[in-house]
């Protein structure tokens, strides 16, 4: 663990956080703590321009004015707001002016907050398994597990996750989550137990609301004492790709609850993920309202931007947007834009790097992005999701299909499960496996009767499995239900990586009835 301390402030380097003399956490966003760390490391030496976008910005094209505007708010953070610390050195770069000290962070507790972020996301505390009957052998293996799920859901910069060291305070005493919760001003508490007989392993895991003491969630996994660093391993990827979905969906209940004067940025996005999966015009236009006061309250929430550069993606697919190039071009704008704010969030990653492959023809950085986003956190399911599609139109159907596994397994209960339905049906439509992608497809359009992407396959599967009749009454189907979607394949050419792929897409769709331009 590193602490850097110049001036009247520290910089946690583990845990990514800057403190003030007080120890009080600072807010900054995340890629202004990455300019904030580079130059920190390196105190008394000008950083070039380039040298700061290859370390905080890699693989992404953005401007200078952000690295201005990272300086603007790293200057306000640690309290010159006249550039005598972080200094401009003109037509050469930066310098952190100051004397650097390195040092371990004191182990000092969480302070006492009720909203850990500005922007009102959920917090919470992975307790101290207990082990029962209390066994030295499996306690080493009890706080193993803790450890090992704290760093994993850390990962997700949609929670807020309190320390190790604080959590452990909490060790061997019999809690109520209520107290936990006023104490370390959390929303949610993890807590749980090891038990071990004849060899075997059990552990099980409980998500408590800790305002109201209801649980979100819960589940136990078996296991041998042979393989327990296997099962470490595999309990922590289960419990953390599981839990933020779930923390999500009690989110999205309780920002519905909430007053609409009472709104932070975070509320805003929760309450616009209903619409957003709606797979309508009506749930589309509610979303896109939401996700922009979102974004006019905090344009640098990098999370929010680039979910609606996905919703301005949906806009233009389904054709619920007028002007089909204006839609395309405010998605890549979010996207950019997103990615200038936070290229390390991994959920935001995703989330560009599927809308710059779907939209901006950009298949090879966004397929990049998305590697990085799976690497960055392996429990992202959101990663996989966007990724599956990503994979199946770059050609690559095997790791579409394998994607589409893990995310099922990670988010068993996603408002887009049926989206999943939907990659299997692609993959296995462009894998010439007709009868395949048939079932999934109608399956898909049976669940979802708007899913008109998955229709389309259904379409141009049944075509060239010589069901042509049936082919043409659900191409009649799809214009009926949304005559200008068909606009959308104006821009069909932009996800598929192979020509042979747009190609036999059209042609199944052509000889159906349906007009591709």
């Amino acid at each position: 663990m590193e602490m850097l301390r110049f001036g009247n402030v520290a910089l946690d380097v583990e845990r990514a956080l800057l403190r003030d003399s007080n120890g009080a956490e600072v807010a900054l966003r995340p890629k202004s703590l990455d300019l904030l760390l580079q130059l920190a490391r390196n105190p008394g030496r000008i950083l070039s321009r380039d040298e700061l976008f290859e370390a905080v910005w890699p693989d992404v094209t953005v401007t200078d004015d952000s690295i201005a505007q990272c300086v603007r708010e790293v200057r306000r953070a640690i309290g010159d707001p006249d550039g005598r610390i972080l200094r401009t050195i003109v037509k050469r770069g930066y310098c952190l002016d100051i004397e650097v000290q390195s040092a371990p962070p004191t182990a000092a507790p969480e302070p006492v907050r009720s909203a850990p972020t500005s922007e009102g996301r959920p917090s919470l505390v992975v307790l101290p398994f207990q082990s029962i009957p209390y066994d030295p052998d499996t306690e080493w293996f009890a706080d193993g597990i803790v450890e090992e799920i704290t760093t994993a859901l850390s990962r997700f910069r949609s929670l807020f996750v309190i320390a190790r060291n604080s959590a452990f305070t909490f060790k061997g005493q019999a809690v109520d989550v209520r107290d936990v919760g006023q104490r370390l001003g959390v929303r949610y508490v993890l807590e749980g137990s090891v038990r071990r007989a004849l060899g075997q392993l059990r552990v099980t895991g409980q998500l408590v609301e800790a305002e109201t003491g209801n649980h979100v969630w819960a589940e136990r996994y078996d296991g041998v004492m042979s393989d327990v660093f296997e099962l470490q391993d595999q309990i922590t990827a289960a419990v953390a790709g599981v839990l933020e979905p779930s923390i999500r969906r009690a989110e999205m209940n309780r920002a519905v609850r909430k007053p609409t004067s009472d709104l932070t940025v975070y509320d805003l996005y929760l309450r616009a993920l209903p619409g957003m999966y709606a797979w309508s015009k009506v749930g589309y236009e509610s979303a896109k309202s939401l996700l922009e006061e979102a974004v006019a309250r905090d344009p640098n929430f990098a999370q929010v931007r680039g979910m609606l550069a996905v919703l301005w993606e949906f806009g233009a697919y389904f054709g619920w947007e007028s002007d089909i190039e204006a839609a395309k071009e405010r998605a890549l704008r979010h996207a950019r834009e997103a990615l200038a704010s936070d290229s390390s969030d991994p959920q935001v990653m995703a989330r560009c790097g599927f809308v710059l492959a779907t939209l901006g023809g950009a298949h090879a950085e966004g397929s990049a992005l998305l590697e990085r986003a799976i690497a960055a956190n392996p429990n992202c399911a959101e990663a996989y999701f966007r990724g599956g599609w990503v994979s199946v139109w770059n050609g690559d159907f095997a790791t579409g299909l394998s994607r589409v596994d893990v995310n099922e397994r990670l988010d068993p209960l996603s408002a887009e499960a049926n989206g999943r339905t939907g990659i299997r049906a692609a993959a296995r439509f462009f894998l010439r496996e007709f009868d395949t992608a048939i079932e999934a497809a109608d399956q898909a359009v049976g669940r979802s009767p708007d899913f008109h992407a998955a229709r389309c396959i259904l379409v141009a599967s049944l075509t060239y499995a010589g069901r042509e009749e049936e082919a043409r009454n659900h191409a009649a189907e799809l214009l009926r239900r949304n005559p200008g979607y068909t606009r959308f394949l104006s821009l069909a050419k932009n996800p598929f990586r192979h020509k042979w792929m747009a190609e036999l897409f059209l042609g199944g769709l052509s000889r159906a009835g349906v007009p591709t331009g």
